[in-house]
C-alpha cells in the first residue's frame, strides 16, 4: 500500500472506527444518518419546486444558491483549519518520511469520503427528490450526483490551497483575501433571496452558475451548456492545476490540529478548552448582562440564568447557524403556485428540533457535573430544570418566530397559520423533551452513545409530534368551526401554553428524581 493508501486509511479508521465498533455497531450511525433523509428529501423538493414552472435564469439562481453557499462555508473553513489533522499524525506521520503532497491528497480523500460518508445518503436522497418532483426518471439521479462530486471536490481544493498559501505567506493577509471571497461569494445567492438586489451575477461566468447550469441541464434532460460546461472545465482544471502546483510545499510547521475525536465522539478536554476560549472572547460584549436574584420567581430567575449563559459560553454562534439553514430552504422553493410549493416549514421544523437537542447536549457537557450545590440544598432542582426548559422553549420559539416572520415577508402566496404552527409548537414540545430525558439520562462521550441518541432523536420526533398535533387543531378549526386567522393565532398560543404548562409540571415530578 502507498503511504497515501496508509494515511487515508488511518484516517478512515480514526474517524469512522470509533462508531462503527461501538456497542450498537453500525446501527448507531445508521439511525443518526436516516434522522436526517426526511430534510435531504424535502431540501430536494424545495430545490425543484422552485425550477418547475420558472424561467431558465431563475431556474439556475435556484441552484447555483446552495453550491454558492457551499463554497462560502469552504472559505470559512480554509481560515479556521483547512487541514483535518488529529494530534497523533504530528508525532507521526509529519515527523516522518511523508513529503506534503501525500499528505494532503490523503486529506483531500479524507474530507471528501468523510462529507459524503456523514451526509452523503441525505444528498442521493435529496436528488431523488428533485428528480421525482419534477417528473424525470430516476436515472438522471447519477449525472446529478456527478457533478454534485465534482463541485465538492473543487471546494476541497480550494480549501487546501488557501491554507498552503496562508502557511506559504503568514503576513500576506491570506485569511483577510478569504474572507472577502466569502463574503463575494454568498452574492449570488443574495439576489435570490432578494430580488431587488442591485448586483444580479446570471451573465457572470462563475464556477458556481457553470456547475448549477449542468444541473438544470441534467435535471430536466436538455443538451448540455457548452458554454457552462467549458467554464466547469476550465475552472476544475484551473483549480487542480493551482493544488498540484503549490501541495509540495512544506506546511507542517503551520497546520494546527483540528481533528480531537472521531465521527459522534466528544473529546472533553477540547471542548472544554473550547467553551474557556468562546467564553473570554464572548464575555467582552457581555459584561454588562446580569441577572438579578431579588426579581422574579424561582423559576424565572433560573431561565434567566440559562438564558445568560448560552449567550456567554457560545452555544449563541450555533443558534445563529441553525437559524440561518432554516431560513436558507425559504426562497428555493416559495416561486411557484401554492400547490406546488415544498412544505418548508417542515425542513425547518428539523433544523429547529436539532438546535434544541445541541443546546439540550451543550449542557449535559458543560454544566451536568456542575449541579452538586443544587443537588446538595434543601430544595428540590425543580426551579432549575424548570427553568433550563424555559430557556430551551425561548431560544427555540425565537428561531420559529424569526422562520415565520421571514417566509411569510418573502413568500408570494397567503402561508396558513396551520402550516406556521408545526415550527412554533415543535419548539416547545422538543424543549419539553429534551429536559425531560436530561433529568434520566446522562450523556456518555463515547461514539453515539444511546443517550446522545436517544435526546437526538426524541427531541425530533417530539417536535413533529407536538407540531403535527397543532396543525391538526388548527386545521380541524377551520374547516369545521369556520374560525379566522386570527382566531387560529390565539387557539395556538393556547396550545403553546397548554402544553408548556403541562412541561413545566412533568418536569418537576422529574426533577425531584435527579441524581447525578
Amino acid at each position: 500500500m502507498t503511504r497515501v493508501g496508509t494515511l487515508l486509511l488511518y484516517k478512515i479508521r480514526f474517524f469512522f472506527g470509533p462508531t462503527l465498533r461501538g456497542r450498537l455497531g453500525p446501527l448507531a450511525y445508521l439511525g443518526l444518518i436516516l434522522l436526517f433523509l426526511p430534510t435531504g428529501f424535502g431540501i430536494g423538493v424545495a430545490l425543484a419546486s422552485g425550477i418547475k414552472g420558472a424561467s431558465a435564469a431563475q431556474a439556475i439562481s435556484t441552484l447555483s444558491a446552495p453550491l454558492s453557499a457551499i463554497l462560502a462555508l469552504g472559505f470559512v473553513y480554509s481560515v479556521f483549519s483547512g487541514v483535518t489533522a488529529h494530534v497523533s499524525e504530528f508525532d507521526f506521520f509529519m515527523t516522518a518520511d511523508v513529503r506534503p503532497r501525500e499528505y494532503l491528497l490523503s486529506d483531500l480523500l479524507f474530507q471528501f469520503i468523510s462529507l459524503f460518508g456523514a451526509g452523503g445518503l441525505a444528498a442521493v436522497v435529496a436528488a431523488f427528490g428533485m428528480a421525482s418532483f419534477v417528473g424525470r426518471p430516476l436515472v438522471v439521479v447519477a449525472p446529478l450526483l456527478l457533478t454534485l462530486f465534482a463541485f465538492a471536490l473543487l471546494v476541497l481544493m480550494i480549501i487546501q490551497i488557501v491554507t498552503v498559501l496562508g502557511v506559504r505567506y503568514p503576513k500576506g493577509h491570506v485569511r483577510s483575501f478569504a474572507l472577502l471571497l466569502f463574503v463575494l461569494s454568498l452574492l449570488p445567492a443574495a439576489t435570490l433571496a432578494y430580488p431587488a438586489f442591485p448586483l444580479h451575477f446570471g451573465d457572470v461566468p462563475l464556477p458556481t452558475t457553470a456547475f448549477g447550469t449542468l444541473g438544470y441541464d441534467v435535471l430536466l434532460g436538455l443538451p448540455l451548456n457548452l458554454e457552462a460546461l467549458a467554464v466547469a472545465l476550465v475552472s476544475f482544471l484551473a483549480v487542480a492545476g493551482l493544488w498540484l502546483a503549490l501541495s509540495d510545499t512544506y506546511i507542517f510547521h503551520g497546520i494546527h490540529p483540528s481533528l480531537s475525536a472521531g465521527f459522534g465522539q466528544v473529546d472533553m478536554a477540547a471542548r472544554m478548552a473550547q467553551q474557556r476560549r468562546m467564553t473570554a472572547g464572548f464575555g467582552k460584549f457581555t459584561t454588562g448582562l446580569t441577572v438579578r436574584t431579588d426579581r422574579g420567581s424561582d423559576t424565572g430567575y433560573m431561565a434567566r440564568y440559562h438564558l445568560l449563559r448560552i449567550l456567554r459560553d457560545g452555544s449563541i454562534v450555533f443558534i445563529g447557524l441553525f437559524a440561518l439553514i432554516s431560513l436558507l430552504p425559504i426562497n428555493l422553493g416559495n416561486t411557484g403556485p401554492a400547490s406546488e410549493q415544498a412544505p418548508i416549514s417542515l425542513l425547518a421544523t428539523q433544523m429547529l428540533t436539532f438546535l434544541v437537542a445541541i443546546l439540550a447536549l451543550n449542557w449535559s457537557y458543560y454544566e451536568r457535573d456542575n449541579l452538586w450545590i443544587v443537588v446538595a440544598a434543601a430544595k428540590s432542582p425543580g426551579p432549575y430544570f424548570r427553568g433550563l426548559m424555559m430557556s430551551f422553549t425561548v431560544v427555540g420559539l425565537i428561531v420559529a418566530f424569526a422562520f415565520v416572520l421571514f417566509y411569510v415577508g418573502t413568500s408570494a402566496v397567503p402561508i396558513a397559520v396551520s402550516e406556521l404552527a408545526v415550527p412554533i409548537a415543535a419548539a416547545v414540545a422538543a424543549a419539553l423533551v429534551a429536559t425531560a430525558l436530561l433529568t434520566r439520562l446522562k450523556v456518555q462521550p463515547a461514539a453515539f452513545s444511546f443517550s446522545m441518541l436517544a435526546i437526538l432523536a426524541s427531541a425530533v420526533i417530539a417536535g413533529y409530534f407536538g407540531g403535527f398535533i397543532a396543525s391538526a387543531i388548527l386545521l380541524a378549526a377551520q374547516l369545521a368551526l369556520g374560525l379566522g386567522a386570527a382566531v387560529q393565532v390565539v387557539l395556538l398560543a393556547a396550545y403553546c401554553a397548554a402544553l408548556g404548562a403541562f412541561g413545566l409540571w412533568w418536569i418537576s415530578r422529574l426533577a425531584a428524581g435527579f441524581r447525578l
